[in-house]
């Protein structure tokens, strides 16, 4: 049980932490959400009439609701063995000098780092592996500094995004150097952002967890939660929305910090440990909200409760100066597409037998979410979207009904499925390159030509087989025109003694199609050789050096797979492998 301990004497604790306390906080807030005298009532969807004090947290009211987040996380924090996750180390407990606590507290604020950065648009499951070897590679921030950075980008090798090891990397040199004593890392999060790759998320993850400290965190799951439990129909992204969540955020990690009745404790961890827990495994894009901690507090389920169960209450016109600025008008028809995405899953659940879907006639939002009866009763307990996910039921074992199969449930959850607003994803822009991979063979053996992409940029500091990009054009999608300006491509390039101009096109060995979050790339794989009839001293390659141009070097076919290349190039090498076979 992690509940925060009750302490009548928090207004000692107040007024020692004016600066970060609750009262700072809630004055920043009222920039963008006002504190209501009273709670304003839950409002009726579509029209959604509320003041700017309807997003005002009810959670700061709702001390067991908070105290219930706390324990629900402290119950499941161990159930998906993430090795990052350890017990908080108290200072004042802690038993030892103060160099050992200083190199306790700097490998947990590492391990911390290093685990939010790999986390960043990551899967747990996919980074734990990655995590491990990284840890026994480099354990402490002192060992990554002195690391090169060519082995850190082998490290990440796989994970994707690559600048983030190349900022993590050159952020553990600088707090290496600047603090070469004592715990290197900053327990504040404002000493934290002025590293590079730490911005405010990360900053707030080490402090609160490695340090006790109480600063909010924010990323995608965190965003989801607070937009449901404040009501806010918006963009997350949107400046001002993602403003206010902030201030949510770190009113609320403050407020729990306070019920301690101490500084530093475990509690702002725990807190910012719970919430994105929560997003990542309850309130998730299709939430189960019969489990949900919070669901007392949350302004959507309240909202999809009136809505499903046609409780609808007067609607209040508020004042103009006093409106809500930060909701959009929730539209009729996304209440409608929401529905009937889920009458379509029930169909494909239905796996024993098909059922074809009545038709409406009219298109209202009744229709979509009124109570019904069901049918018949369903004997299965399975979710579908449980399978992947961790069990956080009752700890007695006992088998749950799925939110699934309750009709009214169903559709509070579709309500809440909508908060946040969803933006529609711009459609990636569309380029095509050729990629020259450059054979130099000799009698015994083959090399590789690869350069290094620029320390800046996509992909940045990894290696590469030469590219040329291509016009979009129908004149320049003919396996000819490929192979000419390929050639023109190669003969320009300065490596070192060997003379580019002696390259024949062996083969065209395929299309292949490459899609970053921004850029849907075709490349098409153009294979080159040069031959070497005799390796004398000088006409054994050597590296490029000059300055202004990408460093170029030949690698030979064995030592290809420890090279430092994208996983767009290593598509590539397979194609090359694959036809050499």
């Amino acid at each position: 049980m992690t509940s925060r301990p009750k302490s009548k004497s928090t207004s000692k604790s107040k007024s020692k932490a004016k600066p970060n306390g609750p009262k700072r906080a809630t004055a920043a807030i009222l920039n963008a959400i006002t504190k209501p005298l009273t709670p304003y009532p839950t409002t009726t969807p579509p029209s959604r009439v509320h003041p700017s004090s309807y997003h005002y947290p009810l959670l700061l009211d709702h001390v067991a609701s908070s105290d219930a987040l706390l324990s629900w996380f402290a119950g499941i924090e161990e159930k998906r063995s993430m090795p990052w996750r350890k017990v908080w180390i108290d200072p004042e407990r802690f038993e030892g000098s103060n160099d050992e606590l200083d190199e306790v507290l700097a490998t947990r604020a590492y391990e911390v780092w290093v685990s939010e950065i790999m986390l960043q648009q990551t899967r747990v499951s996919t980074v734990i592996p990655y995590f491990n070897t990284w840890i026994s590679k480099w354990p402490t921030i002192h060992s990554l500094a002195t690391a090169s950075h060519d082995d850190v980008l082998a490290a990440w090798k796989g994970l994707g995004y690559y600048s983030r090891a190349t900022r993590l990397h050159q952020g553990a040199q600088a707090m290496a150097s600047q603090n070469p004593s004592g715990c290197p890392i900053p327990r504040k999060a404002e000493d934290l952002m002025k590293f590079p790759g730490i911005g405010r998320y990360t900053a707030g993850a080490v402090s609160s967890i490695a340090f006790g400290e109480a600063e909010p965190v924010l990323d995608g799951n965190v965003v989801r939660v607070l937009s449901r439990q404040l009501g806010i129909f918006a963009d997350g992204k949107d400046k001002k929305v993602n403003d206010a969540l902030w201030e949510v955020a770190d009113l609320l990690v403050k407020s729990v910090a306070v019920g301690t009745g101490k500084g530093r404790s475990k509690v702002p961890g725990q807190w910012n440990q719970a919430v994105m827990e929560l997003g990542s495994t309850v309130c998730t894009p299709r939430p189960k909200c019969d489990e949900c901690p919070i669901q007392r507090t949350c302004r959507a389920y309240a909202e999809g409760k009136v809505l499903g169960g046609k409780k609808g209450m007067d609607i209040k016109v508020p004042d103009i100066e006093d409106a809500c600025t930060l909701c959009e008008q929730l539209d009729t028809e996304d209440l409608v597409t929401a529905a009937e995405q889920d009458e379509e899953e029930e169909v494909s659940e239905k796996q024993s037998k098909k059922r074809k879907v009545e038709a409406k006639v009219t298109n209202t939002i009744s229709q979509y979410f009124a109570v019904k009866t069901p049918k018949r009763k369903t004997t299965t307990d399975t979710d579908i979207e449980d399978d992947t996910e961790v069990d956080v039921s009752a700890s007695n074992g006992a088998k749950r009904k799925s939110p699934a199969t309750d009709t009214t449930s169903k559709s509070v959850i579709t309500y809440c499925s909508l908060f946040p607003k969803k933006i529609p994803k711009k459609k990636p822009a569309e380029e095509e390159c050729l990629v020259c991979i450059i054979e130099l063979q000799s009698p015994s053996t083959s090399k590789w030509l690869i350069e290094q992409r620029p320390a800046k940029g996509l992909l940045a500091s990894l290696w590469q087989f030469p590219q040329h990009p291509l016009p979009t054009t129908p004149a320049s999608d003919t396996p000819g025109t490929r192979k000419s300006s390929a050639q023109k491509c190669i003969s320009s390039l300065d490596i070192g003694d060997v003379d580019m101009r002696e390259a024949t096109h062996v083969a065209e060995l395929g299309n292949l199609v490459h899609v970053f979050s921004h850029l849907r790339l075709t490349m098409h794989v153009q294979h080159f050789r040069i031959s070497q009839d005799k390796e004398t001293t000088k006409q054994r390659p050597r590296e490029n050096t000059t300055p202004g141009l990408p460093a170029r070097k030949w690698v030979d076919t064995d030592a290809m797979d420890g090279e430092t290349l994208s996983t767009g190039m290593r598509r590539c090498w397979g194609l090359v492998v694959q036809n050499s076979v």
